[in-house]
């Protein structure tokens, strides 16, 4: 349990010379001192209180603080065992000169002291790691009592070891409620007198940071939000530095305070200079060199300032895709926490309505990025008690997933040890030469990797969502080749060690491996096991020692295959099985005069020509065709796929963040496919992912206002290099190669949203559609294979659907 306090000298206080025995404080833990003193006036404006602490040669000040009812404290964490002392200066008579003393004991059991910075990783003071896994619950504190308590034994179960939190009130969606305490004396709304705080406002925010202590919880609090209803954003410069003083003399003792200067700093538009001073301050007033951060909505902080000592991040761009954080400790030198990656939930916001799969995925690509994530959740309910701001209880699937991750990490090395690194876009490794690898695919994907010669290794694959380790029997030094089966996966390489017995492996043997659907599938294993059990990808199963399958729909499917001896030693083994398409028969047919596939849906007054053409128009009330989420689960699973067909812009100029969209069948902004255009005319195409920052394009200047031009894009995921192949024509002429550019993203992922031509789908509903086609659309068509290159057409293929009637 946390060791609060004790008492050194309680209201009547001991004077110099008198004798007291010496209370007995744990290392790391609070010793306080309280002294009766002034309560006329304003004793947080009239009084100072300083004590400078001894031991040995060394002298620790701190500052100390008005408690209410004529009660002045001096609070202190000792960090060396013996005897300290103390003694105090005032600008009044009877708080100057107090003397006392205390004998710093060992810690209790789980108190590893602080957590400390060192390189761009966390330590307790006692040197052991500390593995940031933390969630967020801002306004917790400010609800009625027993919905605090419900937080508390919520997060007693949770695997979070830090929580995200703020000092004052919030006002925001949600999250409405008036607080039971304000930290100033005064009257809501806005009725305060900033020169006097509440202490009982003070007290309950010790207590709740104690009980966070007892959980083994660190206390990240942030001091300032722009999120306010009762102008506690609106004090300004120098209230706001009597309000830092105030808190770091109330709470800097306490061993699991973090700082975190501001949520969303940059959206209060204080000066810079501001910002500084107050990091300065709290480095200046907090003896014990607490963490110290400061949080972005848009615009970041300059992290490389000296007092900064970790990345607070808000930004779900960095951990969306492997690659983009890596470098980010090295760049500071400090760690990098990803704090705010949007939250899992089900609320109309783009930032709260998370699957729990991406959010497990970011967690893990965060962690083998060498970083840190934080966790938040938003499910609406009727009470609206979500967890990211009042707390209460947690609703989701990712926080046993992220325990998974925890416990995963804690079985290998220490997290500092590991070199994170990037082995192809779709896998990301921690590694420590010798003894460990940890790789995850965000796709499934095929690496190489050179083992030490010589030695054995155990291989585990880990299904992080799952929750399941199988083995996979073992490999051997050299060239070692492995293929993900599926996303989201794990693989985690240790030796043998000496003596150790080698794990059985098993292999699968598909007859045939690929072909048109439907199709017919014989599996056996090898060598024989006792027990079996085949899981087809599909959502059916078999213990068949050679069963048979049938696999009706097109589509890419995992199988999965669980075998144990008669020694009761499991090991699994798994293949792709690809039932294929008819790859000239057109997924999607639309704008044309009769025979449209799948029938579209049209919002918003959108004109239909002849020639079966959509006339989008330009401008508001936003247009959009709608093809459903059967379409969008057609493009799923497909490895080659050719879109194509005719576009009149009106304008191209007026374009929204990514382009204007043609076609979409992203979930947000994942697995699918998403093809726009820019203002100077070019095309670009994105899968599986948000396409603003990637250059799959065609030539600029490719589209032009008022005249009919005939695009194809062929994509081929099954191929490394060269693997888009961009083409345009028009009316009289027939479409020729514009550019061949390398994109390889593998196969349409499974999860995409709806299918929508000329705008956004609905999952991106919160964003506004604004970034529409202005224009007209005709003759488009998907076509798509599953099991090969078969879908990306050649030039002859596109030319005969250009011009169709020329066949």
């Amino acid at each position: 349990m946390w060791t609060l306090c004790a008492l050194a000298a309680v209201l009547a206080g001991a004077r110099a010379g008198e004798p007291a025995a010496a209370p007995r404080i744990e290392r790391w833990g609070v010793f306080e001192a309280a002294f009766r003193g002034p309560a006329e006036g304003n004793p947080f404006l009239e009084t100072t209180l300083k004590a400078r602490f001894h031991h040995g040669s060394r002298t620790v000040d701190v500052d100390g603080f008005y408690d209410g009812n004529g009660v002045y404290r001096v609070r202190f964490m000792p960090d060396q065992l013996g005897r300290w002392r103390y003694v105090t200066s005032s600008n009044r008579k009877e708080l100057d000169g107090r003397q006392g003393e205390f004998i710093c004991a060992p810690p209790s059991p789980g108190n590893h002291g602080p957590v400390r910075i060192r390189g761009s990783h966390f330590f307790y003071a006692d040197g052991t790691p500390f593995f940031q896994v933390g969630t967020t619950c801002y306004a917790w504190i400010h609800q009625p009592e027993a919905l605090q308590q419900e937080t508390l034994e919520t997060l007693r179960r949770a695997p979070f070891n830090k929580l995200r939190m703020c000092v004052f009130p919030k006002h925001y969606d949600y999250n409405h409620n008036e607080p039971p305490l304000y930290p100033f004396e005064g009257r809501p709304p806005r009725d305060w007198d900033f020169t006097r705080f509440n202490p009982a406002f003070f007290r309950h925010l010790e207590q709740r940071v104690r009980d966070l202590a007892d959980l083994g919880v660190e206390a990240d609090l942030i001091l300032f939000h722009p999120y306010d209803r009762w102008g506690f954003s609106k004090m300004g410069r120098e209230n706001n530095l009597r309000c830092l003083r105030y808190v770091t003399a109330r709470l800097a003792a306490f061993r699991n305070v973090w700082w975190s200067l501001a949520n969303e700093y940059d959206l209060l538009r204080w000066p810079m200079e501001d910002w500084d001073r107050y990091f300065q301050l709290i480095e200046e007033r907090d003896p014990y060199g607490r963490p110290r951060s400061i949080h972005n909505c848009r615009k970041w902080y300059d992290h490389a300032k000296p007092w900064v000592t970790h990345l607070s991040v808000q930004g779900a761009w960095w951990v969306e895709e492997l690659g983009r954080a890596i470098d980010l400790p090295a760049k500071y030198g400090k760690p990098a926490v990803f704090d705010e990656v949007r939250y899992e939930g089900d609320i109309p916001r783009g930032w709260g309505n998370l699957a729990p799969q991406q959010l497990v995925k970011e967690f893990w690509i965060g962690t083998v990025s060498g970083c840190y994530v934080g966790h938040g959740e938003t499910y609406l309910n009727p009470q609206e008690i979500l967890w990211w701001s009042k707390g209460g209880v947690l609703r989701g699937q990712s926080p046993e997933r992220i325990a998974f991750l925890r416990e995963i990490m804690e079985e290998g090395p220490p997290f500092h040890e590991l070199r994170p690194s990037l082995l192809s876009k779709s896998c990301g490794m921690l590694s420590l030469p010798g003894r460990y690898w940890l790789l995850y695919f965000t796709a499934p994907d095929a690496v190489e990797l050179d083992l030490p010669p010589g030695r054995r290794f155990k291989a585990d694959l880990i299904d992080t969502w799952q929750m399941t380790v199988h083995p996979l029997g073992g490999a051997v030094g050299g060239k070692f080749r492995f293929r993900a089966p599926e996303e989201g996966c794990a693989l985690r390489l240790t030796p043998y060690r000496e003596g150790e017995k080698t794990r059985p492996a098993v292999r699968i043997e598909a007859d045939p491996a690929s072909g048109k659907a439907p199709l017919d599938v014989r599996f056996r294993a090898s060598p024989r096991f006792d027990r079996l059990e085949w899981r087809f990808g599909d959502g059916t199963s078999s213990h068949a020692s050679q069963p048979f399958h049938v696999y009706r729909a097109p589509g890419r499917r995992t199988v999965k295959l669980l075998a144990w001896n008669r020694n009761g030693e499991t090991t699994a083994a798994f293949c792709e099985v690809a039932a294929d398409r008819d790859p000239a028969e057109p997924i999607v047919r639309l704008g044309f005069p009769e025979n449209e596939i799948p029938k579209p849906r049209l919002y918003g007054e959108i004109v239909r020509g002849p020639d079966g053409s959509y006339e989008l128009g330009d401008g508001p009330p936003w247009k959009r065709i709608s093809l459903g989420r059967e379409a969008g689960r057609q493009l799923e699973g497909l490895l080659s796929f050719t879109a194509l067909g005719w576009l009149r812009p009106r304008r191209i100029d007026r374009v929204g963040p990514g382009g204007n969209r043609i076609l979409f069948s992203l979930n947000g902004s994942r697995s699918g496919i998403d093809l726009v255009h820019l203002a100077d005319g070019r095309l670009r195409l994105a899968v599986n992912e948000w396409p603003d920052r990637i250059r799959d394009d065609s030539s600029p200047g490719k589209l032009k206002p008022g005249r009919w031009t005939f695009f194809a894009v062929a994509y081929d995921g099954a191929k490394r290099a060269d693997n888009v192949r961009w083409y345009f024509g028009d009316e009289q002429t027939p479409a020729t190669l514009d550019r061949t550019v390398t994109y390889p993203r593998g196969g349409v992922e499974p999860g995409s949203g709806p299918l929508a031509v000329g705008n956004f789908n609905q999952t991106m509903e919160s964003y506004g559609y604004d970034r529409q086609f202005r224009g007209a659309i005709r003759g488009l068509q998907i076509f798509g294979s599953c099991a090969g290159s078969k879908g990306a057409f050649s030039l002859e293929q596109i030319r005969k659907l250009q011009f169709p009637e020329k066949r």
